[in-house]
């Protein structure tokens, strides 16, 4: 299966050890291990989540390596944030994609001064 391999590939560019994605993805070290070097296949929530986690369209993780184009699935990631970010309330967008900084995740009024931010490096192309 392709799934090790992929799973492997969207951490390492997230650029998080297991340790940290485990606890992102309420799993043990010891699971993701096994899911990253094919010893065991994920669950489907276990795939949202990493979706999710890790910015990429679920089904990049069903590709095998040479189909895949990260480059093109990460923008199509954040191509959706994007649009999402002008159409949800600050605290759904917040909650939906668990944004956090530093470990912490931040509060409606930061990430509407993070929003704010954006739309004015936006203005600025």
């Amino acid at each position: 299966m392709v799934f090790g391999k992929n799973f492997l590939e969207a951490r390492n560019r997230k650029g998080v050890d297991q340790k940290d994605a485990a606890a992102a993805l309420d799993i043990t070290p010891g699971y993701l291990s096994r899911v990253e070097k094919d010893k065991t296949k994920p669950s489907l929530d276990l795939i949202l989540k990493a979706a999710d986690y890790y910015g990429v369209e679920e089904g990049y993780f069903f590709l095998k390596n040479d189909d895949i184009d990260l480059d093109s699935l990460y923008t199509q990631h954040n191509k959706k944030f994007i649009k999402e970010m002008d159409l949800l309330p600050a605290n759904k967008l917040r909650d939906k994609y668990n944004i956090t900084l530093d470990g912490e995740e931040l509060t409606e009024s930061e990430l509407k001064g993070v929003i704010a931010y954006l739309r004015s490096l936006r203005s600025m192309e």
